[in-house]
């Protein structure tokens, strides 16, 4: 885990104090001797994108604009209540992919600030893969599709449209090439340089009591805090995404991988200029957590600390092209 991760896992843990909760895990489905006490999910890096949902603007993003993200990654380790990795049997073959709706709530310059929002396609599904078939570079394997015949769904709900936010902000750095990560596989896709970051509740409606033998109490959620880069150094873009009917959608399109990918490219020639998406690379951890009292003044300074060193408060993303 990055030290930003590390940070970002410590802030919220301790805002969450009093709400976080370990649950039992059978990573795999097996028996009893495999379970472990887990608090939180780090994920490796992954991919997200935002369409346009009907006259809204990428590039200009004014007030009210509202976007459908779509967001998938594999698990990268479990988490215990430091932020550290605990024993992980089959986590390597844990994904899942999500879909939700923002809606513009605050634009200045290039930044912008999205809030969650109701409606749109709003799903979580969480998958246990006992022969992991994900593949980043085409968007494929994180669930079932052509590619991938065994996943079982371990864990379903939605995206809380009451609670989370989106920043984005982009930098005045000439574009360069998406995919910096290994060879490159969108020779032809540039992308402006930016970051961001993301809180997301998921509403817990359903799992797998293979996975989850102790169950989840009532009232309890999986709640993401998300670091966005783009262009992207540790994985590569995805060239599909997948809606909640389990349909491959349009992501950075062709590319040199070769397999099952989508042929159209949705971001353009240059990723956040002249192309309807915008796709970033995502870096997550999540925590299983109960809804939380207000925080202390002295718990809100100490967030406030944290997020600075990050470089990810919202009022100081100052954002030009």
């Amino acid at each position: 885990m990055s030290l930003q991760r590390k940070l970002s896992f410590a802030i919220a843990s301790m805002m969450l104090a009093t709400a976080s909760h370990a649950i039992i895990i059978n990573a795999d489905g097996g028996g009893p001797g495999s379970a472990i006490d887990v608090k939180g999910l780090d994920w490796a890096p992954g991919n997200t994108l935002l369409t346009p949902v009907g006259n809204a603007s990428i590039l200009t993003h004014p007030l009210g604009n509202v976007f459908q993200l779509y967001a998938h990654a594999s698990l990268g380790g479990f988490l215990d209540s430091n932020g550290g990795s605990t024993g992980n049997p089959g986590s390597n073959g844990w994904t899942y992919i999500a879909g939700y709706q923002q809606q513009v709530v605050s634009t200045v310059g290039n930044s912008v600030v999205l809030g969650t929002i109701r409606g749109g396609d709003n799903f979580f599904r969480l998958y246990f893969d006992p022969t992991p078939d994900a593949n980043m570079g085409n968007g494929t394997g994180f669930g079932p599709d052509a590619t991938n015949s065994d996943p079982v769904l371990i864990l379903s709900g939605t995206v809380n449209p009451s609670a989370g936010q989106t920043a984005i902000s982009a930098r005045n750095v000439p574009p360069g090439s998406l995919d910096n990560f290994g060879s490159g596989n969108y020779p032809g896709v540039k992308s402006i340089t930016a970051v961001g970051n993301d809180t997301l509740g998921i509403t817990v409606e359903s799992l797998d009591p293979r996975y989850f033998p102790g169950g989840l109490a009532a009232g309890l959620n999986l709640d993401f805090h998300t670091l966005f880069n783009a262009p992207f150094s540790r994985t590569d873009p995805s060239s599909c995404f997948k809606n909640g009917a389990g349909t491959l959608i349009n992501g950075v399109g062709s590319n040199t991988l070769g397999g099952l990918e989508c042929g159209i490219n949705t971001v353009g020639r240059i990723n956040g200029i002249n192309g309807p998406n915008l796709i970033l690379m995502s870096d997550s951890s999540a925590i299983f957590t109960r809804v939380a009292p207000v925080p202390e003044p002295i718990s809100l300074a100490l967030l406030g600390v944290g997020l600075a060193a990050m470089g990810t408060r919202r009022n100081l993303l100052k954002i030009k092209y």
